[in-house]
């Protein structure tokens, strides 16, 4: 039996999610299927799946984390933690046939991962869910090196191959992102739509557009706040750890409701279902897993036609694809969703929900997961 070390180092959030569904297709596709992941993780994985919780987080809200940070000591504490955590991960790896990295936490520990991956011999396929970079700095060298000591890389659209350097992409293979169904069935049966609605203050003829995941700067905070302002009868939804994407939105305001923490699955589904359409402004993107958490609640997106987000939504028939990504066109298709009621985002959202069934399931993508890591065997 083949076995493969999937490694995702955050433990909780939507890379975690994709990480325990494809862990499990993986094992009923016959692989014996180890997970390297935080200590402290939310992981929900299937029978046949091991878990190793090795790597360490500063986290929480409490005084001392908080004056931790504020001194600057939590990315220093974190990184230590990490770099002992790659240590004690080598002889895990040394036992697999395949080390297949999920993202990565901050690209320098990304990069002395990959080097002491394949100093121990084993193949590396590493899955960067984003072909960009998101925070202030560049790590431009640490990525190029992450790249050049992957065997295979895995996007998930057409889009990210592009955006790669020739000698990445040549390496690279398309599968999109898996289906979400299996994470939205984590909050358990759907809550009751009218409870959820009261609960985030929603009347019932207004349109409750919901922002999820982490609240970043490139999430579109800003221009959402600024289309929901020229539509009536719009509230929006912002929820999510705030990593600074709230800082120059204009609050407060009573039509924006904001839950400022990570939203655990009983609570993001009552959100989800409150939504009659769920909000992606990114300013860059190239997949999503909230546009399929979306879908696995059976909501509508709106959606910015930026990176691979165009070949995950089909525009009038499970969301709306604005007209170019900005305040104004974001307006216009709000205002769209709007008028075309409860029974039309209902259809829309039905469709989104079968468009991932069919296209996105886990078991096809497992299949083609396996034929990369047979390129990456052979090309060892």
């Amino acid at each position: 039996m083949r076995r493969v070390l999937l490694v995702e180092e955050g433990g909780r959030g939507g890379v975690a999610g994709y990480t325990a569904a494809l862990a499990g297709a993986l094992a009923r596709a016959g692989w014996d299927v180890h997970v390297a992941t935080a200590r402290d993780h939310r992981l929900a994985v299937a029978d046949g799946v091991t878990v190793h919780a090795l790597f360490p987080y500063l986290r929480g809200r409490g005084p001392m984390t908080r004056r931790l940070r504020r001194a600057g000591a939590g990315r220093l504490i974190n990184g230590a933690g990490h770099a002992l955590a790659i240590l004690a991960m080598l002889p895990l790896a040394r036992s697999c046939d395949v080390v297949h990295v999920q993202g990565g936490e901050w690209p320098p520990l990304g990069a002395l991962q990959a080097l002491l991956v394949r100093g121990v011999r084993r193949p590396l396929v590493h899955t960067p869910h984003n072909t960009f970079e998101r925070g202030p700095r560049s790590h431009a060298r640490a990525n190029a090196l992450i790249g050049r000591c992957a065997t295979r890389i895995i996007v998930h659209s057409e889009y990210d191959r592009r955006a790669l350097a020739p000698p990445l992409a040549a390496k690279a293979a398309v599968i999109p992102h898996g289906e979400y169904s299996g994470l939205a069935r984590l909050g358990g049966p759907m809550p009751d739509r009218d409870a959820a609605r009261e609960a985030v203050g929603a009347r019932a003829d207004e349109l409750v557009v919901l922002l999820f995941g982490q609240l970043r700067g490139d999430k579109g905070i800003g221009d959402l706040l600024t289309a929901a302002t020229g539509v009536p009868r719009v509230r929006v939804v912002l929820a999510g750890e705030d990593l600074g994407g709230l800082e120059d939105a204009r609050l407060p305001d009573p039509r924006v409701v904001v839950r400022d923490r990570y939203i655990e699955p009983p609570q993001a589904a009552a959100l989800f279902a409150a939504a009659d359409v769920v909000a992606l402004p990114y300013a860059r993107a190239s997949a999503s897993g909230v546009l399929l958490l979306a879908y696995g609640h059976g909501r509508p997106v709106v959606a910015y036609p930026v990176g691979g987000l165009p070949e995950y939504v089909r525009d009038g028939e499970t969301g709306w694809l604005t007209a170019r990504a900005d305040a104004s066109a974001l307006e216009a298709a709000l205002g769209e969703a709007l008028d075309a009621g409860p029974a039309e985002r209902e259809r829309r959202g039905a469709a989104g929900a079968r468009l991932a069934d069919e296209r996105y399931g886990w078991d096809a993508i497992a299949r083609r997961t396996i034929a990369v890591y047979g390129e990456a065997l052979e090309g060892r």
